[in-house]
C-alpha cells in the first residue's frame, strides 16, 4: 500500500514540527514562522496550505502516526505474523520515547488547552472521523490473529482496546524503568504480548 502524497513543502512543515517537538520546543509558544524558518519555505507560504497553527500541528501530528500505521499494514501485507506484527508496534514506540525524550510529552501536547484557548484540540476533534487507516489495519490484525493463534473475540473496537491498552502499559514501562525492578525489557515485552492473546482470548 503507498503511503499518502503530501505536497513537498507540506511534508517540510509537518517534519519541521516533529524536530522541533524532539528538540523540547513548548509548542504551546510556537509561531508559524518559526516552523516554516526550520522547514526552509517562506511565512506566507505556510498559509497557502492551512490557516492556523493548530492546522500544521495537528496536521504533523496525524503525519507521524501515518508513517507508523504504515509500517503495520506493509507488515501484513508482508504475511508476518501477529506476534511479529505486535512486537513491531512495541519497537515503534520504544523509538518515540527515545526521540521525543519521554512519551508523556505528546500527551502534554494534545491536552494543552493553553494553545489559542484550546484550538488544537478544537482543530483534532475535527479530523476525529478519519480514521479509515486505523480501522482498516485493526480489522485486518483481527483476522490474523484469528487465524494464526485462534482469539475468540471479533469486535474490532475490542481489538483494537486490548492492544491500546497494553501499548499503554508498556509506555508506562518505559517512562518509568528507574522505579521498576526487576523487570527487563524482554520479559515486559512478553508480558505486553501475553496480555493482549488472554484478553483477546476471553480469558481475563
Amino acid at each position: 500500500m503507498e503511503e499518502k502524497s503530501y505536497p513537498p513543502k507540506v511534508r517540510a512543515m509537518f517534519e519541521a514540527v516533529l524536530d522541533l517537538f524532539a528538540s523540547g520546543r513548548e509548542l504551546s509558544t510556537l509561531k508559524v514562522s518559526e516552523i516554516t524558518a526550520k522547514a526552509g519555505i517562506g511565512k506566507g507560504t505556510a498559509y497557502e496550505y492551512f490557516s492556523t497553527k493548530e492546522e500544521i500541528v495537528v496536521g504533523a501530528i496525524e503525519y507521524e502516526a501515518a508513517k507508523h500505521f504504515q509500517i503495520i499494514i506493509d507488515l501484513l501485507e508482508q504475511g508476518q505474523s501477529f506476534q511479529e506484527i505486535i512486537l513491531k508496534g512495541l519497537d515503534m514506540m520504544e523509538a518515540a520515547n527515545q526521540k521525543y525524550h519521554g512519551l508523556a510529552v505528546l500527551e502534554k501536547i494534545l491536552q494543552d488547552t493553553t494553545i489559542n484557548g484550546g484550538n488544537l484540540l478544537k482543530e483534532m476533534e475535527k479530523r476525529r472521523g478519519q480514521c479509515g487507516l486505523v480501522l482498516q489495519m485493526t480489522e485486518r490484525l483481527m483476522t490474523l490473529a484469528k487465524d494464526s493463534v485462534q482469539i475468540k473475540e471479533t469486535n474490532p473496537w475490542k481489538v483494537c482496546g486490548a492492544m491500546l491498552s497494553q501499548y499503554v502499559i508498556y509506555a508506562y514501562y518505559l517512562t518509568h524503568q528507574g522505579l521498576i525492578q526487576g523487570i527487563e525489557r524482554e520479559e515486559a515485552r512478553d508480558f505486553v504480548y501475553r496480555n493482549i492473546l488472554k484478553i483477546l482470548d476471553g480469558t481475563t
